[in-house]
């Protein structure tokens, strides 16, 4: 079998393997792909939610089915299967070998979205070589230079989602409002950071897979490349400052985007960070603390702020939002909620008139 680039990877047909796990937030790399690469999905593997469909869980997607095992879904002809979540665990699984051992001996090739390298396993390394397939580890790190701030000398305009935590919106608001401004006749270049934005855009970087010294060089060459032939570029934010495990990569994004224009992420009515469970402190604090840490190279402030308020009614909603603009004096959006980035994208627009006279600091 042949071996296939990256790219090609991308636009076959695959399965998402989600096994014990599918849910909008517990399987935030498959939500993410299936929001905006669904067309391309035949099939969901996940044998607690078996004989459901996408729509049923995640109520977006359609009547993409979920089946118990990968070979339940080879009859709809997938090339490629996704492994649909992000793991915080350097180790493979209990339970995934077999199915990912059966979808290598169907003779489907792999992207996995974990830290733990598929090939480290002796088992699938040989299924691997037997039947050719590829396999695309997104947490592999690239080759790049360090960081030199060359994004300053860049014509297009940046604007970076950060937020208050992990999963919350800052691809998906970063995705929503690359689509409106290309939409509009805007051309914007979308730099990911992570594994499902790579999947979806194209184009990108695992950050947070990269060592130390070079994630500012890997940030700064995905913005770069993500600003050929574009007059604005949104790039994705990783985890938050106030994050006490993803802060460094927060802060590295901040400054190696050096963006013009910043857009605050935050899941409504969230007291508490996922996983770590520590406190959030006061949006209105954490986006000071953006505009702060911003300002050595480029200041920039926070445009608006864009909210996930699922769950929420819509008297709820707009209860809790005219509370959040209250506190932080910022409009709040909430762009799936109001079906478009639109409002966001007028916001960016104005902001971007307002503060083109602001002249960046330049190394010496």
């Amino acid at each position: 079998m042949a071996q296939l680039n990256h790219a090609e990877l991308v636009d076959k047909k695959f399965v998402l393997f989600a096994e014990g796990c599918f849910g909008l937030f517990t399987s935030k790399i498959g939500a993410s792909l299936l929001r905006y690469r669904g067309d391309r999905c035949v099939a969901v593997v996940d044998s607690r939610k078996a004989g459901q469909t996408v729509q049923d869980v995640l109520g977006y997607g359609g009547p993409i089915p979920i089946v118990s095992r990968v070979e339940q879904a080879l009859h709809l002809q997938p090339e490629v299967m996704i492994i649909g979540k992000g793991l915080h665990s350097a180790e493979l699984p209990s339970g995934w070998k077999p199915h990912l051992l059966a979808a290598v001996q169907s003779g489907l090739h792999l992207i996995n979205s974990i830290h733990y390298r598929l090939t480290d396993d002796a088992d699938i390394a040989r299924a691997v070589r037997d039947k050719g397939i590829t396999v695309w580890e997104t947490k592999d790190a690239p080759k790049v230079p360090l960081n030199k701030a060359r994004v300053l000398d860049l014509d297009a305009w940046i604007v970076h989602t950060c937020g208050s935590d992990c999963n919350i919106g800052k691809k998906t608001t970063g995705l929503e409002i690359w689509n409106e401004a290309n939409r509009r006749g805007i051309p914007t270049g979308f730099a990911a950071t992570g594994q499902s934005g790579i999947l979806i855009s194209g184009h990108g970087v695992a950050v947070d897979a990269v060592p130390g010294d070079f994630m500012g060089g890997a940030v700064e060459q995905v913005v770069i490349e993500a600003a050929a032939g574009n007059e604005w570029v949104v790039v994705e934010g990783q985890a938050g400052l106030n994050h006490i495990q993803g802060s460094g990569v927060a802060l590295t994004i901040l400054h190696s985007a050096l963006p013009h224009a910043l857009v605050f992420c935050h899941r409504l009515g969230a007291e508490r960070t996922k996983v770590w469970e520590t406190p959030i402190p006061p949006i209105a604090e954490i986006i000071r603390m953006n505009e702060e840490l911003s300002g050595v190279l480029r200041p920039a402030r926070v445009a608006a702020v864009s909210v996930n308020s699922v769950g929420f009614s819509d008297e709820d909603y707009r209860r809790e939002a005219e509370k959040l603009e209250a506190d932080t004096g910022l409009p709040v959006v909430d762009p799936i909620r109001e079906g478009s980035a639109a409002r966001l994208v007028d916001i960016l627009r104005a902001h971007q008139l307002e503060t083109a006279h602001q002249q960046p600091a330049r190394l010496s």
